[in-house]
């Protein structure tokens, strides 16, 4: 509940401060993407208990344990490179396509081929659906009943071009995506 709750504060407060142009023009929506990557060395591997240890730039060092799911943990080695990359996606846009509120929530591993280098893919995705119940357009506020049939009322921005296009009744839809990518790479030449 926590993180819906989130996830749809974050879009609403998303499409109060700027807005896109939705791809007919008459809507408002808005994409944010952002990302960050980093790397380490590994600097231990204990095979026996599937722990080993990677040391970033700084010097810092963190230990983890490698769980059953990670294929291919016995080629790890003491100097091998480690990437992990984080993305994060949030979309919000309005439509007048009348669905009812909803939540969809999905998760999807891909792990590497069995013999490849170690590493996996992990995303968790979340579509939440709200109706536009009340709408002041003076006053720039507007309230969206979400799937659990809860209100949510925030005032919109005035740089969000086609606000005056919003109406009762119009959705909301909010697109949530964060994805972790983790790859373990041979020692640098």
């Amino acid at each position: 509940m926590n993180k819906l709750n989130s996830v749809v504060c974050a879009a609403m407060l998303a499409m109060a401060s700027t807005a896109a142009m939705s791809a007919d023009q008459t809507l408002p929506s808005k994409v944010e993407i952002e990302s960050i990557t980093a790397g380490a060395t590994i600097t231990a591997v204990d095979q026996a208990k599937r722990t080993f240890t990677v040391t970033g730039k700084g010097g810092k060092s963190h230990d983890f344990t490698a769980g059953p799911e990670m294929q291919n943990f016995g080629q790890m080695k003491v100097g091998d490179r480690v990437e992990a990359s984080y993305v994060e996606e949030l979309s919000i846009s309005v439509n007048k396509s009348g669905m009812k509120p909803k939540l969809e929530e999905k998760t999807s591993v891909a792990r590497a081929e069995k013999g490849g280098r170690p590493g996996m893919i992990l995303t968790d995705s979340m579509e939440v659906v709200g109706i536009v119940t009340a709408i002041d357009h003076k006053t720039r506020s507007i309230t969206v009943k979400g799937p659990k049939g809860k209100d949510f009322t925030t005032n919109v921005k005035p740089d969000v071009k086609n606000f005056e296009n919003v109406a009762k009744g119009d959705n909301v839809v909010v697109n949530y995506k964060q994805t972790l990518t983790i790859a373990d790479l041979p020692p640098a030449k």
